[in-house]
């Protein structure tokens, strides 16, 4: 796939008469990677204060890839062929080594993907992004994975992070990346200082907490770790413990993943049915019975379904879609313990915040919805709506 889209940057410079025509030729997986990265790339621009450039690379996303869902996209290491055009830069070939900005924007992804994990709970796949211990400077002391895992699970059961986004937990424009000094780093390697501040509080929770904060990254067999948090940096002669295989730390996100993209994707398309007035294929999303908490109401499937229809015939949404009814970037998506003894297996509650009132006629219509899901069959289908 990297060769691919090297291949791409390639066109991006050889001429521009052929440029908005080179991913025709692509195929539609490699097309929607390619969108994702110019819609990254997009987005980039526009947080930096070039809308109109950032409007560019958008429209160019959906050009290369129409079906493009900007929601779905995760939070990740922008792949090469977005570093090459958030830099402007068509160098090919094998470069010995990323440059200094391409360096600093793949750190800022690597942090947002720390804080994505973060905020969904996913302990293992903060872990994948730590080395194998990490010092906390204002607090002298070094802990490994093992008891960053234990802190960080006494963490969430005490607090709720339910529908947060990373920009309310960060001042996302506030975000800075910088290369430590060679010469201070010397036992660490190739290392950069992230610095951001903090718009919620959780001193309370978290004894290292404060409004500005400093996370160190240093490269180890070309993957980007945490080894330091903190204002200060460790101890010269301090040299973090061996990070895990990643093989293993792969099988451990993956036991701890949440389906985050099934239940969105499921929950979207049951909404884009119904705007369609396509009833039968809308109800294939929710479980034999659905119970509306608000309410403390149980309507089968059949009965919601209806529910919703009687609402979109009555009612002109020509044009509309399901993003202008709710907002997909507000999606929050946790583990449930609430219908723990009346479900099998695992549930999960997606959260959302809507932008259109349909209150006067669906009965569980509020700004924030909880829509709660469990398998059935061979899909996640909701159960719960409150």
């Amino acid at each position: 796939m990297k060769k691919c889209l090297w291949g791409v940057a390639v066109f991006l410079i050889v001429g521009q008469m052929v440029w908005a025509q080179f991913y025709t030729r692509l195929p539609q997986d490699q097309r929607k990677e390619l969108a994702e990265a110019y819609y990254l790339a997009g987005r980039q621009y526009a947080n930096q204060g070039a809308r109109e450039k950032g409007r560019a690379f958008e429209e160019m996303a959906y050009n290369i890839y129409p079906a493009l869902n900007p929601s779905a996209i995760q939070l990740r290491e922008l792949p090469d062929a977005a570093l090459l055009i958030l830099e402007g830069k068509a160098r090919l070939a094998a470069v010995p080594s990323e440059s200094p900005e391409a360096v600093q924007e793949r750190l800022r992804s690597r942090f947002l993907r720390l804080v994505s994990s973060f905020l969904v709970e996913n302990t293992g796949g903060m872990l994948a992004l730590m080395d194998g211990s990490v010092y906390f400077t204002d607090l002298n002391a070094e802990l490994s994975q093992d008891q960053i895992r234990t802190e960080l699970d006494s963490f969430f059961a005490a607090v709720d992070l339910r529908g947060l986004v990373p920009s309310q937990v960060y001042d996302l424009n506030s975000l800075n990346v910088t290369r430590l000094s060679p010469a201070l780093t010397r036992g660490w390697g190739e290392s950069y200082a992230i610095r951001i501040r903090a718009k919620m509080d959780f001193s309370r929770q978290v004894a290292f907490w404060s409004t500005d904060q400093q996370y160190l990254m240093r490269r180890v067999n070309n993957r980007w770790l945490l080894f330091a948090v903190g204002q200060r940096t460790p101890p010269a002669d301090w040299v973090p413990r061996k990070a895990p295989d990643p093989a293993q730390l792969q099988v451990s996100a993956a036991l701890t993943a949440l389906p985050v993209e099934v239940l969105q994707d499921n929950l979207l398309s049951a909404l884009r049915y119904f705007l369609r007035k396509d009833v039968d294929r809308a109800a294939r999303y929710f479980a034999d019975e659905v119970r509306i908490l608000r309410v403390g109401a149980t309507l089968t499937r059949r009965e919601i379904a209806e529910t919703f229809k009687g609402y979109f015939e009555s009612t002109d949404f020509a044009g509309t879609n399901a993003d202008d009814i709710i907002d997909p970037g507000s999606i929050f998506v946790q583990p449930s313990d609430r219908f723990e003894d009346e479900v099998p297996g695992p549930a999960y509650v997606l959260t959302v915040k809507t932008r259109l009132d349909l209150s006067d006629r669906i009965p569980f219509w509020t700004r924030f919805q909880d829509y709660y899901f469990s398998r059935e069959g061979d899909d996640w289908r909701i159960f719960a709506i409150f």
